[in-house]
């Protein structure tokens, strides 16, 4: 039997304080950004400041995320896939399902060149919240940071899963029908990387399989 485990909407009205103020949609969210590339680092920074972010940390890795997550409280993580050390996916892991951390709701974007569909998949199937295929536009992250903080999922809590409810929310305004059938299961290896371009899937399929309505919106 599954859990529904309720998010809390602290997000939702830090989120709300911040389009009040003049310094943006996103000044009163803080952003822990963890990859390994110094650019790209560089390049998340200034769109979040771009769109008003005011505080923003960075890891290099996911253990030094980890470390600045047992110090200092976040809002958002954002992630790349490939790092050392500890990688995308073994930090998602490790803040959803580790007893000792402090906020296992914490939402989690990944940034990754990574598009087929079983990779895709074993990060839903990880925890990760949100999936943006690189490249990508400050629009579509921006989509993603309010589709988080406007409308906080609940969480599913099974005896192999722990994370984000992946059915689709819809916008009040929303009239359509339901277009997303049965999620694919997951396999249980983890996918071949060196084989990442075949059966590559565009962002809108993507927000299908972990059940957004960006897809709409991009």
């Amino acid at each position: 039997m599954n859990d529904l485990i309720e998010t809390p909407d602290d997000l939702y009205a830090q989120f709300s304080q911040g389009k009040r103020e003049a310094g943006g949609y996103l000044s009163q969210i803080s952003f822990l950004v963890v990859d390994d590339n110094e650019f790209a680092r560089k390049i998340t920074r200034d769109v979040l400041k771009a769109l008003g972010a005011r505080r923003v940390k960075y890891a290099e890795d996911g253990a030094e995320a980890l470390e600045i997550l047992e110090r200092i409280e976040m809002d958002i993580v954002v992630l790349d896939w490939n790092m050392p050390i500890m990688d995308g996916i073994e930090l998602t892991r490790s803040i959803r399902n580790s007893d000792d951390r402090p906020n296992k709701f914490m939402p989690i974007i990944m940034m990754t060149g990574y598009s087929e569909l079983s990779n895709v998949m074993y990060a839903r199937d990880a925890g990760v919240t949100e999936y943006l295929i690189k490249p990508f536009s400050a629009k579509q992250f921006l989509s993603r940071i309010r589709s988080i903080a406007e409308n906080p999922r609940s969480f599913v809590r099974t005896e192999t899963f722990f994370g984000p409810d992946r059915r689709r929310h819809r916008k009040k305004t929303f009239k359509g029908e339901e277009k997303r059938g049965e999620a694919l299961p997951a396999e249980k290896k983890e996918p071949e990387k060196n084989d990442i371009h075949k059966k590559a899937i565009p962002q809108k399929d993507v927000d299908n399989y972990f059940g957004g309505a960006n897809a709409d919106e991009d």
